[in-house]
């Protein structure tokens, strides 16, 4: 018998910038070793059988605040460029197009605009844009087998939900506004519920990532900071989630 595998899978990869200053190097090495270990473990993630995988590349109130903006923006450039290199995955953007333009970010704002992603790119249908086209009845997979990999850049889980909300409204009007339409709003969108989430470099906390998605979703933190994540927590990550007996919120 196969073991149970997390459909949705959403990441939190912590701890770049804490593993560059544990091995004495400048914090952009330790966000292009940590895109690298993305697209690794995106690798495992289709090995394993996970459907759709949505990384936390960078938040809203990050995209503000931190002083190693640059560095973290040629991190995500990087990731970018490596996982768009061929066909082989279904990649979306979750981010609003000014606030990526702004942060410089052009291609990654001219995707989200042409993205599936309706809640940025402005779209209320199925769409096949730039991204994987979902369809109603296929929240998780773009159809095809490939994996859908959700890069959530300039996100923050609350925005998504109002858009969302609104996209709802603007559809079916106040009559039709319950919990129910808008979850299938964000399954629509390519964000269906989470199974499972992981962060690494210890901390223990959503930060606001995956809100709506994450109500009946298993946790997993890891010890190590992300560009150490290598194979064995991976497996153990998964392992933790098929011993589980889902509850799914009880």
């Amino acid at each position: 018998m196969s073991r149970l595998v997390p459909r949705h899978l959403g990441i939190v990869p912590d701890g770049n910038r804490r593993w560059a200053r544990r091995h004495g190097v400048p914090a952009q090495e330790g966000y292009l070793r940590g895109a690298a270990r993305t697209v690794e473990v995106l690798r495992w993630c289709e090995e394993a059988g996970v459907e759709t995988v949505t990384v936390w590349a960078l938040s809203l109130d990050n995209a503000a605040k931190r002083p190693e903006l640059p560095v973290m923006l040629e991190g995500i450039a990087a990731l970018v460029e490596s996982l768009t290199a061929g066909a082989s995955r279904h990649v979306n953007v979750l981010g609003c197009p000014e606030h990526l333009s702004s942060l410089g970010l052009t291609e990654l704002s001219a995707r989200a605009r042409d993205s599936a992603m309706g809640p940025y790119g402005g779209r209320t249908g199925h769409g096949n844009g730039t991204g994987a086209g979902v369809g109603a009845g296929d929240p998780y997979g773009g159809g095809d087998g490939r994996l859908r990999v959700n890069l959530a850049v300039a996100y923050d889980g609350r925005e998504e939900i109002v858009a969302a909300a609104r996209a709802v409204l603007a559809e079916r009007g106040t009559e039709g506004l319950d919990s129910t339409a808008v979850g299938e709003r964000l399954g629509r969108w390519g964000q269906p519920d989470c199974d499972l989430i992981l962060r690494t470099s210890g901390e223990q906390r959503l930060s606001g990532f995956l809100l709506w998605q994450s109500l009946t979703a298993e946790l997993h933190f890891s010890p190590e900071h992300w560009p150490d994540f290598d194979r064995a927590a991976f497996d153990a990550a998964l392992t933790s989630f098929a011993g589980r007996e889902r509850r799914f919120g009880a």
